[in-house]
Order: structure tokens, then sequence, then C-alpha cells
């Protein structure tokens, strides 16, 4: 839901967003962390359809994403060196992330041009999930769909999709 939030706002509406830290706990931004880089990981093929992982919080195994979804894919992989939940310390931090994703998002559109829809599995941040939402660009972007870990179903779900024709 805080992709789509971020999604409605769009980067065309001024906002500054804030990662609530477990350590110290605290809504304000921290010392920009040393060596703090993401990493892309493409797939060895993009023979299959794309899907995205961003593993920031935590890692997202492979296997997960097979277990959803059928068919040949390509994934993608947005991550940093040790996922945790309280990695996420800086404003600049969170400015990494967008220019990251930003990149990504064109890399796989140009890998993929004939796709239809890109699947996101996200493991990240809060203040992530409401700037990706943010930098989407409405009528270059695949539609999104989104899956979310589901306890019940012990394994991720299709939770909603961002983008339609009628954007």
């Amino acid at each position: 839901m805080l992709i789509l939030l971020g999604s409605l706002f769009t980067e065309k509406v001024p906002a500054n967003v804030f990662q609530l830290h477990r350590e110290p706990k605290t809504w304000e931004w921290q010392p920009h962390p040393e060596n703090c880089n993401f990493i892309i990981n493409q797939p060895a093929s993009t023979s299959g359809q794309p899907v995205l992982i961003i593993s920031l919080s935590a890692r997202i195994a492979h296997d997960r994403i097979t277990n959803v979804l059928q068919g040949e894919h390509s994934i993608w992989e947005l991550t940093i060196a040790d996922p945790h939940n309280d990695f996420l310390k800086s404003e600049a931090q969170l400015a990494m992330f967008r220019e990251a994703t930003r990149k990504l998002m064109v890399a796989i559109k140009s890998a993929h041009p004939s796709a239809t829809e890109l699947p996101i599995f996200p493991a990240m941040p809060v203040a992530c999930a409401v700037e990706l939402g943010r930098i989407r660009m409405p009528k270059a972007e695949l539609p999104w769909v989104l899956f979310d870990q589901n306890n019940k179903h012990n394994g991720f779900i299709k939770t909603l999709t961002i983008g339609h024709s009628h954007e």
C-alpha cells in the first residue's frame, strides 16, 4: 500500500519522506553510513519475463519467486551487501535508492521490450516503499504487479497492480 501511496503522490508533489530508526529509536536522519552501495544483480538470461526482487530489509530467495510464478522468468534484484530491517539511516541513502531504482527500471525495460508487466517482490523499509512509488513514471513504466509475504499462505501472494492504460 505504501508503494501505491507513493505512486499517487509522484515526484511532482514536494515531499520529505522519513524512516523510523530502530537504533537509536528516532525519526531523525542519522549520519550517512560507510560502504553503503546498492547492488543490481542482473539475470544470466533475459529470455524470460522480467521479475524484480528488492532485498533490502531481508534476502528473498529466488525459489520463493518460482514457487509463485509459472513459466520462464528473468529475475532482477536490487539489494545491499547486508540486508536487514534497520539499514536505512540517512537521507543520502534514500536518494541513492531512488537513483539506483530509476536506472534499474530503464535497464529492465530495455532488456525486455515485449514485457507486459513487472512483478515486484519487495522486502524494504517503509521510506523506500513510498519512494519506489514516487519515482514511478506512469507513461513510461510497465504495470507493476506487487506481491507481499503472507504468513497465512506461507509465501508471497499477489496484492495489487499499479498502472494500466487509464493512467
